[in-house]
């Protein structure tokens, strides 16, 4: 050997006495079986990329494919993609929320169930209406009654109609009403 390779041999001699060169070493040599499939990986794709590259049909099918994209990617549609992607969170929450609606909806929209509901509402409604109309019938009478009265109502007779019961209750409903409508501060 000559004096340069003596002195290289000696540098590497020093370096491998070295105990964190050492370890080094040693987990390299355990990491070699995962650098080799790295490797083995590397290649294939190597291998893809290259007869991908090599056939024509693939780059002329990617150049249409970029051309494509260009055509639909304009400034118009990157900004409501963008707005889209901003919206995403409460695009979540109503499509959730119409995940949890879906069921009711499809039960509703269900023909013999909307019939089911209407008779349901008019069984419901009836009696409120019929009071509503015996309402109106009331005051129907109640006004031909009076049109037909063509007597003079005078002091003496208003004080006999006070001690109706039924003049009482109305006054008294009347009055009921005007203190709860002053608590409401809905009457000044």
């Amino acid at each position: 050997m000559d004096t340069a390779s003596k002195q290289d041999a000696s540098v590497l001699l020093e370096e491998l006495s070295n105990k964190e060169v050492q370890e080094a070493m040693v987990t390299l040599i355990q990491k070699l079986p995962q650098i080799k499939d790295a490797v083995l990986k590397v290649e294939q794709g190597i291998g893809t990329v290259t007869s991908f590259a090599t056939d024509p049909k693939n780059f002329n099918s990617l150049a249409d494919t970029i051309f494509s994209l260009s055509n639909v990617l304009n400034k118009e549609n990157l900004e409501a993609l963008l707005t889209i992607i901003e919206k995403l969170p409460q695009i979540a929450k109503m499509v959730e929320l119409l995940d949890r609606v879906a069921p009711f909806l499809e039960l509703v929209a269900n023909k013999d169930n909307l019939v089911t509901v209407a008779e349901t509402l008019e069984t419901l409604a009836s009696p409120v209406k019929d009071r509503i109309q015996d309402g109106v019938s009331i005051v129907r009478e109640a006004k031909e009654r009076s049109a037909q009265n063509t007597t003079t109502v005078s002091v003496f007779g208003l004080l006999k109609m006070l001690k109706e019961p039924a003049v009482q209750n109305g006054l008294k409903f009347t009055q009921a009403l005007l203190e709860v409508l002053a608590e409401k501060k809905l009457v000044k």
